[in-house]
């Protein structure tokens, strides 16, 4: 008897946990879409690397996306050695996705790290949330917006690139 309800409860388990990606896949694409040109980003919220809660309403010109180590050595160099106010001089927010990262590394590693970054950088820990922004891999994502609207996404690698989207 006791083995029998011991193969109930495992049979019932891995049919819960086969059955609950699937839910989670049909929430994101329906409820959820990927951002692509025209698409209209939505106001969101987020906490920058001190922890300060900043909603996007009114968006800027340019959304500047890192999803990987190498993208945000090369947004920690470059904006670290422009002046403070570079990022609203030229209506740019920036937004790194530490949602893979398991968060004892976040807060043992990352964030320390980047509360020492002259410049705000808005942190996503959500995967569902970073999900919904387009990406290459090893590449910054830049969204230009009008009216929170995309115009255009780019894709870069370097700080040449980087300033060419930006001043050009």
């Amino acid at each position: 008897m006791k083995s029998l309800t011991t193969k109930l409860i495992l049979g019932l388990l891995l049919s819960l946990l086969f059955t609950l990606p699937s839910l989670g896949d049909s929430y994101k694409t329906k409820v959820h879409k990927m951002i692509e040109q025209n698409s209209t980003i939505e106001p969101f919220t987020l906490n920058e690397q001190f922890g300060k809660e900043h909603t996007l309403e009114n968006m800027p010109k340019l959304l500047i996306c890192s999803f990987g180590k190498d993208t945000g050595v090369l947004i920690s160099n470059y904006f670290n050695a422009q002046d403070t106010d570079y990022l609203a001089k030229y209506n740019v927010k920036l937004m790194a996705d530490v949602s893979s990262v398991p968060s004892l590394l976040r807060s043992t590693f990352i964030l320390p790290k980047i509360k020492k970054y002259n410049f705000e950088i808005l942190i996503s820990t959500d995967s569902k949330f970073s999900e919904l922004f387009p990406r290459e891999e090893d590449k910054l994502t830049v969204l230009k917006l009008e009216n929170g609207v995309v115009q255009e996404t780019i894709f870069i690698r370097n700080e040449a690139e980087l300033k060419e989207i930006i001043e050009g």
